[in-house]
């Protein structure tokens, strides 16, 4: 992981720590501790949900092949839902949390983990600034995927889908409707394993937010990637 530097560009996690001039040490440490995991080598791609359920393959592509330092602010954001999400997973059965699924494709695998499955309804937290007054298209789907990830015999039992949004100073909850989206994942899945598999990013798909994207210099050409198809890595 590389973080984001005000004053030095790109540094890596123990220089931020030393530098100690954005945050104090205590600080630092705790929004960096268990940040920098290291991708493991595979021999198939293995995809989180969150890459197939994007609206746009070509910035997954990227997600997965090229490294992005990371702004400090990105990384509380991440730790205040993550604390928010163990606020309301700890009285849960353990058995009842972060549920890992997955599913084999012909050509990659795709791996999530359920936030909570209680009394057969299964949840989805996302923490947010605002609460929508609907829910957002790719949390619907990012629910719908773990529903579609789960073995058939629990998938039958789950009776309702909920998605709660967390402000800080409100909840919300929507239900959401069941739907099996096995086949958007298989064909989303295969698209963005060929791509990894040539070295060529799947084709653009422009939306308004393409100019906030981080990887808008690679994706229009005027930076070159650094993703070598001979050298693949899978995340874990």
């Amino acid at each position: 992981m590389r973080i984001k530097c005000p004053e030095n560009g790109e540094v890596t996690p123990e220089e931020c720590i030393k530098c100690g001039k954005c945050f104090p040490e205590p600080i630092l440490k705790s929004l960096l501790a268990g940040r920098d995991y290291k991708r493991t080598h595979r021999k198939r791609p293995r995809f989180g949900v969150t890459y197939l359920i994007s609206n746009c393959l070509r910035k997954s592509y990227y997600q997965l092949t090229e490294e992005v330092p990371i702004e400090l602010e990105k990384l509380w954001i991440f730790s205040r839902g993550h604390a928010i999400h163990n606020f309301f997973q700890k009285d849960l059965p353990k058995e009842s949390i972060e549920i890992f699924v997955k599913k084999n494709y012909s050509v990659f695998d795709v791996i999530g983990y359920v936030d909570a499955i209680y009394n057969n309804v299964l949840y989805e937290f996302k923490t947010i600034n605002t609460v929508p007054q609907i829910p957002q298209d790719a949390h619907i789907l990012q629910a719908q995927a773990y529903f579609s990830l789960l073995p058939e015999e629990k998938k039958e039992k789950i009776k309702k889908i909920k998605i709660i949004y967390f402000s800080l100073s409100s909840i919300r909850v929507f239900d959401v409707p069941k739907r099996d989206i096995s086949p958007l994942l298989e064909a989303k899945g295969t698209i963005l394993a060929q791509a990894l598999k040539l070295g060529k990013p799947p084709r653009k798909q422009k939306n308004y937010l393409c100019d906030y994207c981080e990887f808008k210099e690679l994706c229009i050409g005027e930076k070159e990637p650094s993703f070598d198809p001979s050298k693949i890595i899978y995340e874990d």
